[in-house]
């Protein structure tokens, strides 16, 4: 034959599937997560494979390395797909001696009523602009103040 092109293998040859991705499929299928012995013994039957502690290890490191595999807790693992997203915003909150203020961040100007209100700041610095001898009277280190 001139010009073509000879086939050399079968296109419904299937293609071996790594232990994650038929892990991933299986649980897929499922739709559900399942305990990691039932899992790993799926994937074993499925390749064929002896059912031997090296192959048990192996399946179990491959989805445990594995990102799309989330662990649901009691020994069962699911895609991580099915897991809700947490929101990775944090809403701060503003504390005057114990009362707490929620965070609105859809109002441009927070107005607090801060009269008769002890508040503390605290600016993160150590130093000032006292002089050694103030601090000495007030300091630890004076005797008779224990």
């Amino acid at each position: 034959m001139k010009g073509g092109v000879i086939l050399t293998h079968s296109l419904t040859q299937k293609v071996k599937l790594s232990d994650e991705d038929m892990a991933y499929e299986i649980l897929a299928s499922q739709g559900r997560a399942m305990h990691y012995q039932d899992l790993i013994m799926e994937v074993l039957t499925r390749q064929e494979r002896a059912q031997d502690p090296a192959a048990i290890s192996g399946v179990l490191t491959h989805i445990n390395l594995d990102a799309r595999f989330a662990y649901a807790g009691n020994g069962e693992w699911g895609l991580k797909v099915w897991v809700p997203s947490k929101s990775s915003r944090k809403i701060p909150t503003i504390t005057l001696l114990n009362k707490g203020l929620a965070y609105d961040d859809s109002n441009e100007e927070l107005e607090l009523d801060l009269e008769g209100k002890d508040i503390l700041f605290d600016d993160g610095e150590d130093g000032g602009d006292e002089s050694d001898s103030e601090l000495e009277e007030g300091s630890f280190n004076n005797e008779e103040s224990w």
